[in-house]
């Protein structure tokens, strides 16, 4: 969904400052080493996980993992759930105005749905969709965070199609992880629009979309 609909997403690394923004959401209790430390080996931890196909209908929560953690087993659950609204913060991303009159557009004359991969709980999401004036556009929003699925796993591609009520082969599927989104939906039977932003192309082996533009306002002229 960064890259596609929201932008300015996925903001990790060693270059950001996790202590300001913990700070910012009312965090005092921990050292800066701590905050630093322990949302680095979640992401680290998470985006193993992500990463392995094997794992896709077994992947854990952000506050199951922060528990997990060496790092996290001593902290107050107070601000292990902390930590998890600033992993949230540095997650979300936002919704240009272009892309909101653009979704607004295709829900005119398409009946729209969200799958989207996301590691937090996905309010902030919601609220960032109100935000834009795009929620009401989506007929149904499925988030990886709800269970424990992730693209590419087609559960996530089912549930969509079956909350849409129409035929699977009405269906076509907009992302922009060849792996995640169009290799998901295509073992979903759907027909796939890639997202093709850095128009790098594909690679040997990689998965065939139906559709390739190298961003979504292409989709509405």
């Amino acid at each position: 969904m960064n890259g596609t609909l929201l932008f300015g997403g996925d903001r990790f690394g060693p270059e950001q400052d996790y202590v300001a923004t913990y700070r910012a959401l009312g965090g005092r209790r921990l050292a800066a080493g701590v905050v630093q430390g322990t949302i680095a080996a979640c992401y680290e931890t998470m985006g193993a996980i992500y990463e392995d196909p094997a794992r896709c209908d077994s992947f854990p929560q952000v506050l199951e993992t922060l528990r997990e953690l060496p790092a996290g087993r001593d902290l107050p659950e107070a601000e292990l759930q902390l930590l998890e609204r600033v992993i949230a913060a540095h997650e979300l991303g936002r919704i240009p105005d272009a892309y909101a009159r653009a979704i607004t557009r295709l829900a005119a004359a398409h009946r729209l749905g969200l799958v989207a991969n996301i590691l937090s709980r996905k309010g902030p999401w919601l609220e960032e969709f109100a935000r834009a004036g795009v929620l009401h556009c989506f007929a149904t929003t499925v988030f990886s965070s709800d269970g424990s699925s992730i693209k590419p796993s087609r559960k996530l591609f089912d549930r969509a199609v079956t909350a849409l009520a129409v035929p699977r082969a009405e269906v076509v599927f907009v992302g922009d992880s060849l792996r995640c989104d169009i290799g998901g939906a295509t073992a979903a039977g759907l027909a796939t629009v890639w997202i093709d932003r850095a128009g790098h192309g594909r690679q040997a082996g990689d998965p065939q979309p139906s559709f390739v533009v190298r961003d979504l306002l292409e989709l509405v002229g």
